[in-house]
């Protein structure tokens, strides 16, 4: 009743993937060995990635295929089409100023991101078990703004991961140790700051698929702006705020073996955040923003398996509490699963949810025309 589905490219969602955990990875290293986190110029680094990923990326396309096809060329499984085609649909100024905007959204985000990590006597896979979230905002986009459709199984999934977000809510509502340090008020706020920070990384894999089906925008040439743009906001934020002056007090508090680790930290940070963002534009392009935002939620349930083991997690009262990580658990599987469903990684044979999958329309496709080739010979047998 339920079928593993092989997709062409693949690799790019698994590689998106691969970046994704190793900059988790990352961060949680340098947390624990270095003892800090969360650092300001983050921000800029990241850009700067991108900005590099998406500057190299695109002159080699220019080089190596581009300048050398007549029309058209393949890289990476990415059509590439020549610019003097003229096949945008919008002006270049409204492109540039969406590719601003997602950006400034991915700008936004960060910050919020910074603004969360303030929250004291929280849960620390909180963000991770909301992140449902993306999917149902990528879908809305995807319905309401480009009009494309919305598939039987598709719907399906949405339902379950509404359910799923509703309950882990009211997990948190019912076992949040709520005090002085941690108001109800609070809590809703830390919510809403979560859910923005879920619209706004849907936002910007929606603007970068329809940049990219619509005005058939290069993936990385995008992603170069995108770099710039953000870098330029970063560097008018950061004239107000220092973001050296924390590696500065880093510096004056620790030993220099340790700063020295902590620069080549950054360093590791900043190729990561190009690799990363490199195979998203991808995966975006090649596939859907709901795949794209689904790599950041995939391995959920060992991400909650290793907090609660590691006692990081789900101790709102100083103990272990069981009861609460297999409800968050059991529904982090839940939501794993329907986000496979949804990209029609797995395909389920019952109530007709494989019917309008591409997998199962392929198929189809395929068994018609064997079915005319036979007549076809059939007929040219009689006719001899």
């Amino acid at each position: 009743m339920i079928k593993f589905a092989h997709r062409r490219n693949l690799k790019y969602p698994l590689l998106l993937l691969l970046w994704n955990v190793l900059r988790d990875v990352h961060g949680s290293l340098v947390s624990y060995f270095l003892n800090v986190s969360g650092l300001s110029i983050n921000l800029l680094l990241m850009f700067l990635g991108e900005f590099l990923a998406g500057l190299l990326i695109y002159l080699y396309q220019y080089l190596f295929y581009l300048r050398k096809e007549k029309e058209s060329a393949e890289f990476k499984g990415i059509k590439l089409i020549k610019a003097d085609q003229n096949l945008a649909k919008d002006s270049k100024t409204k492109i540039f100023f969406l590719i601003f905007c997602s950006a400034f959204f991915d700008f936004i985000e960060f910050k919020l991101f910074s603004v969360t990590s303030k929250f004291f006597y929280i849960s620390h896979s909180l963000e991770f078990r909301l992140k449902g979230c993306y999917t149902i905002f990528n879908a809305l986009f995807y319905y309401f703004v480009l009009r494309l459709p919305i598939l039987k199984h598709q719907v399906f999934s949405l339902i379950v991961i509404v359910i799923s977000i509703i309950i882990v809510v009211s997990t948190e509502f019912i076992f949040q140790k709520i005090n002085i340090f941690l108001t109800y008020s609070q809590f809703v706020l830390l919510l809403f700051f979560i859910l923005l920070i879920d619209f706004n990384s849907a936002s910007v894999e929606f603007i970068g698929k329809y940049l990219f089906e619509f005005n058939y925008l290069n993936p990385f040439y995008e992603l170069m702006f995108e770099g710039l743009f953000g870098f330029a906001i970063s560097s008018i934020y950061f004239c107000i705020y220092n973001p050296f002056k924390e590696l500065i007090e880093y510096r004056n508090t620790h030993s220099t073996f340790n700063f020295v680790f902590l620069i080549l930290s950054l360093i590791l940070y900043l190729i990561l955040s190009g690799l990363k963002n490199s195979y998203r534009v991808s995966t975006t392009k090649i596939f859907s923003p709901m795949t794209t935002t689904f790599m950041e939620y995939i391995l959920n349930p060992f991400y909650l398996i290793c907090y609660f083991i590691g006692g990081i997690d789900f101790i709102p009262y100083g103990d272990k509490n069981y009861f609460y990580f297999i409800i968050n658990l059991i529904v982090s599987i839940i939501l794993t699963f329907c986000g496979l469903v949804y990209n029609e990684f797995l395909i389920l044979f019952f109530c007709q949810f494989e019917k309008e999958t591409h997998n199962q329309i392929m198929s189809r496709s395929i068994s018609e025309n064997e079915f005319f080739i036979i007549n076809d010979q059939a007929d040219n047998d009689t006719e001899i």
